[in-house]
Order: structure tokens, then C-alpha cells, then sequence
């Protein structure tokens, strides 16, 4: 980061930050969060809301991916790909991570005078040097329920799975998910134990009321 990590964390310091695996539970403890303190949810949703406002104002000759959309409408070939050609790309461009600052200065915006909930996926690594320990979770699911079926059952994801269920050869497709959940999960869990971050593991037995308390508890709320 190009501006000094005491003064970012200085002015996020009405944040709140949860970030981990997917199903997780964090939006539903944001949401609980925002309606139980009067907290403003910020979440992923920034991503569509704010991306025209970043590209226009990105200069080319510094930004070139950042000023380019890109937009995939032959899904047999994108979900047709290896593990390997998933990760190369995310690796390459890495779009998200390129208005990261961006997004931190509407966090900053935001947070002046109201606390934020942000359900939002920035890279461990970067929290731990922006914001402090009692004010970052990680919820995390256990590794056997972080498949492509489960993650499809959610209303905002249906479209994710039944889209791969009206390709060819759907199962290979579904695999290769699956796949990417598993080196996922276990990338985050190992940062969660590299940054000795606070953490809950949802497992069935899980509930919203049990996870709630402890997330109050480690924020300082109760």
C-alpha cells in the first residue's frame, strides 16, 4: 500500500472486518451485526456498485486491466477449463485486488461517523497490516462443506451451479469446482493460523445465535 498502514488503520478503525472461506456464514453475521448495532453492511455488492465509477477514473497508462471489462458469455469454455488455467488466471489478473485502495478509501469515507460491517474479500494478509486483531474475524466452514452442490444451494448462487448443470459433461465441470474450493479453504486456513487471526468453524451443529455471541465478544460489543 502506497499510504502508511498506522494511518489506514487509524481511519478504519470503525470498521469491523470479516473475512474466511465461502459458506461461512459471513454475510448472515453481517447482517445480524448490522441490524442488531445499526451498522452499515458493507459487502461484495460494492464490487458492481462502484466498478464504472473506478474504471473511469483509472488512467490506462498506469491501470491498463483495471480500464478493460471483461466479460465472459461462452461459459462451456470458461468452466471447461483445468485447475491449473483457473489458477493461472486468477493469478494473472487479479482484478478484484486492483481497486482494493479504492475500495478502502469508501471504507474510510463510510466510517467517519458510523460503524461499518465489511463482508468483504480482501486478502488476510493486507487486513492484518490495515486494521488490528479485535477488529477482524474469520469464519470458516469445515473443508467437506465447501463443495460446488452446497455453495449452489444458496439463493445468490443458484445461477453458478445450475449454470454448469446445462453444460457438457457437468460432473468434470463440477470437479474441477470443487477442486478449487478445496485449495481455497485450505489457503485460508493456513493464513488464519500464519497471522493467528481470531476465527469460528461453522460445522453443522453451528448456530446463528452461538456464532453471533462469540463475534460480539471478540469485537468488544459485549
Amino acid at each position: 500500500m502506497n499510504i502508511a498502514e498506522n494511518i489506514l488503520k487509524h481511519n478504519l478503525k470503525n470498521v469491523y472486518f470479516l473475512n474466511g472461506t465461502a459458506l461461512a456464514g459471513k454475510t448472515t453475521m453481517a447482517v445480524e451485526l448490522s441490524k442488531k448495532y445499526g451498522f452499515y453492511h458493507f459487502n461484495d455488492n460494492w464490487h458492481e456498485d462502484r466498478f464504472n465509477i473506478y474504471r473511469s477514473i483509472c488512467n490506462e497508462k498506469y491501470q491498463p486491466q483495471s480500464t478493460k471489462k471483461r466479460e465472459t458469455t461462452d461459459w462451456e469454455a470458461y468452466f471447461g477449463r483445468s485447475v491449473e488455467e483457473f489458477l493461472a488466471d486468477n493469478g494473472r489478473y487479479g482484478e478484484y485486488y486492483k481497486y482494493i485502495e479504492f475500495m478502502l478509501i469508501d471504507l474510510i469515507k463510510l466510517s467517519q461517523d458510523k460503524k461499518v460491517v465489511a463482508d468483504v474479500g480482501i486478502a488476510l494478509k493486507l487486513l492484518t497490516e490495515i486494521s488490528e486483531y479485535e477488529r477482524i474475524a474469520c469464519l470458516l466452514a469445515s473443508p467437506e462443506l465447501v463443495t460446488c452442490a452446497n455453495y449452489g444451494k444458496r439463493e445468490d448462487h443458484k445461477e453458478f451451479l445450475e449454470c454448469i448443470l446445462s453444460l457438457k459433461e457437468p460432473e468434470k465441470k463440477i470437479a474441477v469446482q470443487d477442486e478449487l474450493f478445496r485449495i481455497n479453504v485450505e489457503k485460508v486456513y493456513e493464513d488464519v493460523r500464519q497471522y493467528n487471526l481470531f476465527n469460528i468453524v461453522r460445522t453443522d451443529k453451528s448456530t446463528i445465535e452461538d456464532s453471533l455471541t462469540l463475534l460480539e465478544k471478540h469485537f468488544g460489543l459485549i
